[in-house]
């Protein structure tokens, strides 16, 4: 693994660390570029504050900070500054704004909420409503559609529990549209890691008979986890038996 684009910071209020640790740790790993990528702050504009997300005020000094490292490390290791977003709807147009005058180079989709997060339903709850499973693969291919996500985090996030030829239907289509637009999706190393419900053998069956192409995503929320050859290992072994292929790198999608 040379390259890691999903690297988190404590402003999401779920990560520890601070960012020039990261950057140490992913030196020590190895990798020859690391995107930072903290979950995106959201103006939701209705009063609504997340508690998982950075607040918008702190997004210049996000940059800032990263920017300092660029200069520091840069002619030891490639650093960029991304953002791990949802697309909601209602508020995608002022997210768009809000990263148009920042230094953020790139977005990851990781769509954690259907609708806009306030009036939505978290997709890595168990649930066998097809509704539910459908508002999802929808509101990943609105996301990709509008042409800022490099690619989709964990996309095997959403936890159907139903009719298995249900889940089927629904992720086949979803991959197919992925796989046609030439979006990687990511093997998680945080779901390898703490034993979450993905990686799914189930999704990714689908998504290599789709022809799509993954990537290792580290998910780092604490600097060790970047040096975690056994996440890594476990993540490596999956994706061979799931005969998917992993790109070392991927082409970055400009976030404005």
């Amino acid at each position: 693994m040379i390259a890691n684009y999903h690297t988190h910071t404590p402003r999401c209020n779920h990560a520890e660390g601070t960012d020039e640790e990261y950057v140490q740790q992913a030196l020590k790993a190895g990798l020859k570029l690391l995107g930072f990528s903290d979950h995106a702050p959201y103006p939701f504009g209705n009063g609504y504050r997340s508690g998982i997300r950075m607040d918008v005020e702190e997004l210049p000094e996000y940059c800032t900070s990263i920017n300092a490292l660029k200069a520091k490390y840069g002619q030891r290791i490639d650093i960029k500054i991304g953002l791990e977003a949802e697309y909601y709807p209602a508020c995608f147009q002022a997210f768009k704004d809000l990263v148009r005058n920042s230094d953020v180079q790139y977005l990851i989709l990781g769509q954690h909420w259907t609708f806009n997060e306030y009036d939505g339903i978290y997709n890595g709850s168990p649930t066998d409503d097809e509704q539910q499973l459908k508002q999802y693969c929808r509101q990943v291919l609105q996301g990709v559609d509008t042409g800022l996500f490099s690619y989709v985090a964990h996309p095997d996030l959403i936890r159907y529990v139903g009719d298995p030829k249900i889940y089927e239907k629904h992720i086949r289509i979803l991959c197919r549209e992925l796989a046609a637009s030439g979006t990687p999706l990511e093997i998680n190393l945080c779901g390898v890691r703490t034993r979450r419900h993905y990686p799914s053998a189930d999704f990714w069956r689908i998504a290599a008979e789709e022809n799509c192409v993954a990537l290792f995503g580290v998910d780092a929320h604490r600097a060790q986890e970047l040096t975690d050859k056994q996440a890594l290992s476990a993540a490596q072994k999956f994706a061979r038996e799931m005969q998917i292929p992993v790109l070392d790198r991927v082409d970055l999608r400009p976030a404005r």
